[in-house]
């Protein structure tokens, strides 16, 4: 394995291992994932048993989303890059003894995924912003949905900077709030620091075109998370894999 990779891959597992002492009981994390929730359960036909909706979780880490939306009835797959992250995930899955959940190695952006084109609900959080090629990745995802199923995109606007966030913090919600997000935004930081990745910030108006280009129809976007440091969108894949009604 080359350095770099190898460096990202022990920066990742290593981060992976604390992530859950960074989040457990994070009131915004909390949040983003009830947000995330959400979204999900506009998939589910009013009075259908949520079992039936198959939802993918890529770049899963250890499993958090994909533990929630189990927890909640869903069927769920989350799948990694990193086996390692895989591990951790099933150990928590094997100790949640949850049957509707299953973590697999692999990279969507890369490898042929299975079942690819029958999920219903596919959640991205927060790997656009990162990945070496996000081009590969939105058309992995696109492939892993059924025509019409939908789609959960999270992606950092603007780096994490603590200063300044701690401040729009303040600003927005006070001291108290403030002091708080210093519990995720430190380690974050940190984590960042010694990343050695070409961190992509989207702006909107970007992230809906790459969207768009992949073959995703944008329902909705809007910022979310510590000061609006996500933007989240909330699309469907066209039936078409790409093609505007114009162009059929």
């Amino acid at each position: 394995m080359p350095i770099r990779g190898a460096l990202e891959h022990m920066i990742a597992v290593t981060y992976g291992f604390a992530y859950d002492g960074v989040v457990k009981g994070f009131g915004p994390y909390e949040a983003l994932l009830a947000e995330i929730s959400s979204f999900v359960a506009r998939a589910a036909p009013p009075g259908q048993n949520r079992r039936v909706v198959r939802v993918l979780d890529i770049a899963c880490g250890i499993g958090n989303v994909g533990l929630k939306l189990a927890k909640e009835g869903y069927s769920v797959v989350g799948i990694d890059a990193i086996r390692h992250l895989i591990a951790i995930a099933r150990e928590k899955h094997h100790a949640a003894a949850l049957p509707n959940l299953t973590f697999q190695h692999f990279d969507i952006a890369r490898d042929v995924l299975p079942g690819a084109g029958s999920f219903d609900v596919l959640i991205s959080m927060h790997t656009l912003y990162w990945h070496a090629e996000p081009e590969r990745l939105l058309a992995g995802c696109r492939r892993a949905l059924r025509p019409g199923g939908h789609a959960v995109f999270l992606t950092y606007g603007r780096p994490a900077r603590v200063g300044r966030t701690f401040r729009e913090v303040r600003e927005r919600d006070g001291g108290l709030a403030a002091l708080r997000a210093l519990r995720w935004l430190v380690p974050t930081a940190i984590f960042e620091t010694f990343r050695d990745c070409d961190h992509r910030y989207y702006s909107a108006s970007e992230f809906h075109a790459v969207l768009e280009a992949a073959g995703f129809e944008v329902i909705e976007t809007h910022e979310t998370f510590l000061a609006g440091l996500s933007r989240l969108a909330w699309v469907r894949a066209r039936d078409d894999a790409g093609a505007r009604p114009e162009e059929r």
